[in-house]
Protein backbone atom coordinates (compact mmCIF):
# COMPACT_ATOMS: atom_id res chain seq x y z
CA UNK A 1 0.00 0.00 0.00
CA UNK A 2 1.07 3.46 -0.92
CA UNK A 3 2.16 5.80 1.83
CA UNK A 4 0.64 9.54 2.19
CA UNK A 5 4.32 10.71 1.40
CA UNK A 6 4.78 8.81 -1.88
CA UNK A 7 2.03 10.22 -3.49
CA UNK A 8 1.92 13.53 -1.90
CA UNK A 9 2.54 15.74 -5.32
CA UNK A 10 5.80 18.62 -4.55
CA UNK A 11 6.31 19.23 -8.12
CA UNK A 12 4.55 20.13 -11.44
CA UNK A 13 1.84 22.49 -11.32
CA UNK A 14 -0.02 22.92 -8.37
CA UNK A 15 -3.49 24.28 -7.43
CA UNK A 16 -3.62 25.68 -4.31
CA UNK A 17 -5.32 28.81 -2.47
CA UNK A 18 -3.25 31.88 -2.06
CA UNK A 19 -4.50 34.61 0.41
CA UNK A 20 -5.32 38.00 -1.87
CA UNK A 21 -7.10 41.23 -1.55
CA UNK A 22 -10.86 40.15 -2.94
CA UNK A 23 -11.22 41.78 -6.48
CA UNK A 24 -14.36 43.48 -5.07
CA UNK A 25 -13.20 44.51 -2.31
CA UNK A 26 -13.71 48.43 -0.82
CA UNK A 27 -11.61 47.46 2.35
CA UNK A 28 -8.04 48.98 2.95
CA UNK A 29 -6.20 46.12 3.91
CA UNK A 30 -4.48 45.55 7.12
CA UNK A 31 -3.07 43.04 8.68
CA UNK A 32 -2.46 42.51 12.43
CA UNK A 33 0.74 40.75 14.03
CA UNK A 34 0.96 38.40 17.40
CA UNK A 35 4.01 38.97 17.64
CA UNK A 36 4.12 35.52 19.25
CA UNK A 37 3.39 31.97 18.03
CA UNK A 38 -0.44 32.71 17.05
CA UNK A 39 -0.94 33.62 13.57
CA UNK A 40 -1.17 36.84 12.24
CA UNK A 41 -5.19 38.15 11.44
CA UNK A 42 -6.28 39.93 8.48
CA UNK A 43 -9.28 42.28 7.69
CA UNK A 44 -11.49 41.61 5.65
CA UNK A 45 -10.28 42.53 2.73
CA UNK A 46 -7.93 39.57 2.74
CA UNK A 47 -9.47 36.02 1.75
CA UNK A 48 -7.86 32.73 0.79
CA UNK A 49 -8.59 32.30 -3.39
CA UNK A 50 -7.73 29.51 -5.95
CA UNK A 51 -4.25 29.89 -7.96
CA UNK A 52 -2.93 27.85 -10.29
CA UNK A 53 1.01 27.71 -9.34
CA UNK A 54 3.40 26.45 -12.13
CA UNK A 55 6.29 24.32 -11.54
CA UNK A 56 9.30 26.82 -12.86
CA UNK A 57 11.68 24.03 -13.20
CA UNK A 58 9.60 22.95 -16.18
CA UNK A 59 9.64 26.22 -17.68
CA UNK A 60 11.31 27.11 -20.84
CA UNK A 61 11.34 30.42 -19.24
CA UNK A 62 14.76 32.00 -18.32
CA UNK A 63 13.36 33.59 -14.79
CA UNK A 64 15.54 36.98 -13.72
CA UNK A 65 15.17 39.29 -11.12
CA UNK A 66 15.05 42.19 -13.55
CA UNK A 67 12.30 40.67 -16.21
CA UNK A 68 9.90 38.77 -13.84
CA UNK A 69 10.91 39.73 -10.18
CA UNK A 70 12.56 37.03 -8.83
CA UNK A 71 15.69 34.70 -9.75
CA UNK A 72 16.52 31.05 -8.64
CA UNK A 73 20.11 30.83 -8.15
CA UNK A 74 22.85 27.49 -6.96
CA UNK A 75 25.01 28.84 -3.86
CA UNK A 76 26.26 26.31 -1.74
CA UNK A 77 26.95 27.98 1.46
CA UNK A 78 29.73 27.64 3.83
CA UNK A 79 27.92 28.78 6.80
CA UNK A 80 26.48 26.31 9.59
CA UNK A 81 24.73 27.92 12.16
CA UNK A 82 21.91 29.58 11.73
CA UNK A 83 20.46 29.75 15.13
CA UNK A 84 23.34 32.33 16.08
CA UNK A 85 22.44 35.42 15.07
CA UNK A 86 25.65 37.45 15.44
CA UNK A 87 27.49 34.20 13.41
CA UNK A 88 25.12 34.76 10.44
CA UNK A 89 25.82 38.85 10.80
CA UNK A 90 29.94 38.34 10.64
CA UNK A 91 29.82 35.45 7.91
CA UNK A 92 26.38 34.96 6.16
CA UNK A 93 26.08 38.38 5.04
CA UNK A 94 29.19 38.58 2.94
CA UNK A 95 27.88 35.28 0.92
CA UNK A 96 24.66 36.94 0.15
CA UNK A 97 26.51 40.39 -0.64
CA UNK A 98 28.74 38.13 -3.02
CA UNK A 99 25.63 35.79 -4.26
CA UNK A 100 23.62 39.83 -5.13
CA UNK A 101 26.73 41.16 -6.98
CA UNK A 102 27.54 38.12 -9.29
CA UNK A 103 23.80 37.74 -9.91
CA UNK A 104 22.53 41.25 -10.41
CA UNK A 105 26.35 43.56 -11.79
CA UNK A 106 25.79 45.48 -8.88
CA UNK A 107 28.76 47.71 -7.54
CA UNK A 108 27.40 48.09 -4.05
CA UNK A 109 25.32 45.78 -1.31
CA UNK A 110 23.73 47.18 2.01
CA UNK A 111 22.85 44.40 4.37
CA UNK A 112 20.23 45.61 7.15
CA UNK A 113 18.69 43.09 8.53
CA UNK A 114 17.33 38.69 8.41
CA UNK A 115 14.61 37.10 9.54
CA UNK A 116 14.44 33.59 10.40
CA UNK A 117 11.17 31.41 9.85
CA UNK A 118 10.11 28.24 11.09
CA UNK A 119 6.68 26.88 10.95
CA UNK A 120 6.84 25.06 14.15
CA UNK A 121 3.99 25.85 16.36
CA UNK A 122 5.82 27.38 18.90
CA UNK A 123 7.96 29.95 16.23
CA UNK A 124 7.04 33.54 16.38
CA UNK A 125 8.33 33.83 12.58
CA UNK A 126 6.08 31.46 10.85
CA UNK A 127 6.24 31.30 7.22
CA UNK A 128 3.98 34.27 5.33
CA UNK A 129 1.12 32.96 4.10
CA UNK A 130 -0.61 36.29 2.34
CA UNK A 131 0.33 37.91 -0.97
CA UNK A 132 2.84 41.21 -0.46
CA UNK A 133 6.03 42.62 -1.96
CA UNK A 134 7.64 43.75 1.45
CA UNK A 135 8.12 47.52 0.31
CA UNK A 136 5.58 50.17 -1.18
CA UNK A 137 7.09 52.78 -3.77
CA UNK A 138 6.89 55.33 -1.03
CA UNK A 139 8.76 53.16 2.09
CA UNK A 140 11.60 51.69 -0.20
CA UNK A 141 12.88 54.88 -0.23
CA UNK A 142 12.85 55.70 3.55
CA UNK A 143 13.58 52.55 4.81
CA UNK A 144 16.68 52.64 2.80
CA UNK A 145 17.44 56.41 4.15
CA UNK A 146 16.77 54.95 7.55
CA UNK A 147 19.22 51.92 7.37
CA UNK A 148 21.79 53.10 5.10
CA UNK A 149 22.05 56.79 7.08
CA UNK A 150 21.15 60.04 5.73
CA UNK A 151 24.73 61.05 5.47
CA UNK A 152 25.88 57.77 3.08
CA UNK A 153 22.00 57.67 1.37
CA UNK A 154 22.82 61.38 0.02
CA UNK A 155 26.19 60.37 -1.21
CA UNK A 156 24.38 57.44 -2.99
CA UNK A 157 21.66 59.79 -4.57
CA UNK A 158 21.40 59.44 -8.62
CA UNK A 159 22.57 55.61 -8.44
CA UNK A 160 19.35 52.72 -9.46
CA UNK A 161 18.78 51.20 -6.22
CA UNK A 162 17.10 47.66 -6.05
CA UNK A 163 15.79 46.33 -3.00
CA UNK A 164 16.90 42.22 -2.64
CA UNK A 165 15.90 39.65 -0.18
CA UNK A 166 18.01 36.35 -0.45
CA UNK A 167 15.57 33.55 0.79
CA UNK A 168 17.20 30.28 1.49
CA UNK A 169 15.50 26.91 2.63
CA UNK A 170 16.99 25.99 5.97
CA UNK A 171 16.44 22.25 5.49
CA UNK A 172 17.50 19.55 3.32
CA UNK A 173 14.39 19.85 0.82
CA UNK A 174 11.17 21.77 0.90
CA UNK A 175 8.47 20.04 1.13
CA UNK A 176 6.42 21.96 3.29
CA UNK A 177 4.91 25.94 3.00
CA UNK A 178 7.26 27.01 -0.29
CA UNK A 179 7.29 30.39 -1.88
CA UNK A 180 5.47 31.26 -4.43
CA UNK A 181 5.92 34.54 -6.77
CA UNK A 182 3.71 36.36 -9.32
CA UNK A 183 5.54 36.85 -12.10
CA UNK A 184 5.53 41.02 -12.07
CA UNK A 185 5.37 41.46 -15.61
CA UNK A 186 1.56 39.75 -15.28
CA UNK A 187 1.13 42.66 -12.25
CA UNK A 188 -1.03 45.50 -13.21
CA UNK A 189 -0.01 48.38 -10.68
CA UNK A 190 -3.26 49.35 -10.43
CA UNK A 191 -3.83 46.16 -8.24
CA UNK A 192 -0.87 47.02 -5.52
CA UNK A 193 -2.49 48.23 -2.83
CA UNK A 194 -0.88 49.65 0.25
CA UNK A 195 -1.54 47.20 3.54
CA UNK A 196 -1.01 48.69 6.81
CA UNK A 197 0.50 46.37 9.10
CA UNK A 198 0.14 46.80 13.03
CA UNK A 199 2.47 45.74 15.48
CA UNK A 200 1.76 44.71 19.28
CA UNK A 201 3.16 46.84 21.73
CA UNK A 202 3.62 49.47 19.84
CA UNK A 203 2.14 52.31 17.70
CA UNK A 204 4.56 52.44 14.78
CA UNK A 205 2.58 51.39 11.68
CA UNK A 206 4.46 49.80 8.68
CA UNK A 207 3.13 49.11 5.33
CA UNK A 208 3.69 47.24 2.15
CA UNK A 209 2.14 45.94 -0.66
CA UNK A 210 -0.90 43.75 -0.97
CA UNK A 211 -1.89 42.35 -4.05
CA UNK A 212 -5.98 41.89 -5.40
CA UNK A 213 -6.57 39.15 -7.05
CA UNK A 214 -6.66 39.17 -11.21
CA UNK A 215 -7.29 36.70 -13.85
CA UNK A 216 -3.92 37.59 -15.90
CA UNK A 217 -1.55 37.06 -12.54
CA UNK A 218 0.85 34.09 -13.19
CA UNK A 219 2.32 32.58 -10.71
CA UNK A 220 4.98 30.21 -10.56
CA UNK A 221 7.24 27.95 -7.56
CA UNK A 222 10.69 26.01 -7.70
CA UNK A 223 9.64 23.00 -6.81
CA UNK A 224 11.58 21.50 -3.81
CA UNK A 225 14.27 23.53 -3.08
CA UNK A 226 17.00 22.57 -1.52
CA UNK A 227 19.35 23.96 0.65
CA UNK A 228 22.52 24.82 -1.96
CA UNK A 229 19.84 26.96 -3.84
CA UNK A 230 18.55 30.40 -2.96
CA UNK A 231 16.13 32.56 -4.32
CA UNK A 232 16.67 36.52 -5.21
CA UNK A 233 13.40 38.37 -5.19
CA UNK A 234 12.87 42.15 -5.97
CA UNK A 235 10.92 44.29 -3.75
CA UNK A 236 11.83 47.85 -5.57
CA UNK A 237 13.69 49.18 -8.40
CA UNK A 238 14.34 53.10 -8.83
CA UNK A 239 13.96 52.38 -12.23
CA UNK A 240 10.33 52.17 -13.25
CA UNK A 241 9.91 51.32 -17.15
CA UNK A 242 11.18 48.24 -18.79
CA UNK A 243 12.45 46.25 -15.59
CA UNK A 244 10.01 44.58 -12.82
CA UNK A 245 9.46 46.50 -9.66
CA UNK A 246 7.98 44.91 -7.18
CA UNK A 247 7.70 41.09 -6.65
CA UNK A 248 4.45 40.01 -5.00
CA UNK A 249 4.86 36.83 -3.03
CA UNK A 250 3.87 34.30 -0.90
CA UNK A 251 4.22 30.92 1.20
CA UNK A 252 1.15 28.53 0.38
CA UNK A 253 0.50 24.82 0.72
CA UNK A 254 0.56 21.69 -1.04
CA UNK A 255 -3.54 20.22 -1.49
CA UNK A 256 -2.42 16.59 -0.47
CA UNK A 257 0.21 17.52 1.77
CA UNK A 258 1.86 14.71 3.87
CA UNK A 259 1.18 15.90 8.11
CA UNK A 260 3.91 13.85 8.97
CA UNK A 261 6.70 16.42 6.84
CA UNK A 262 8.59 18.65 9.09
CA UNK A 263 8.07 22.20 9.09
CA UNK A 264 9.87 24.51 6.61
CA UNK A 265 12.38 26.64 8.01
CA UNK A 266 13.91 29.39 6.11
CA UNK A 267 16.47 32.24 6.20
CA UNK A 268 15.61 35.54 4.15
CA UNK A 269 18.51 38.45 3.97
CA UNK A 270 17.17 41.98 3.46
CA UNK A 271 19.20 44.08 1.19
CA UNK A 272 19.81 47.65 -0.57
CA UNK A 273 22.15 47.33 -3.59
CA UNK A 274 23.41 50.12 -5.74
CA UNK A 275 24.20 50.05 -9.38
Amino acid sequence: MATTSSIMKTSGQIKSELNYIKPDSTLAPEVFYSGGSAPQKYNDAYAFMPATIDDARSSQEIFSVHKQGFQLVTAPTKHKDFTDEKAIEASYYDEVIAIIKDATGVKDVFVFDHTVRRGSADSSRKPAHHVHNDYTEQTAQSRAQERIGVEQFAKLKGRRMIQINVWRPLVDIVKRSPLAFCNAASVNQKDLLISKIHFPDTDHVGEIYALRKAAEQKWVYFSEMNHDEVVLIKGFDSVKEGVARFTPHTAFEYPDQDPNVDARASIEIRTFAFY
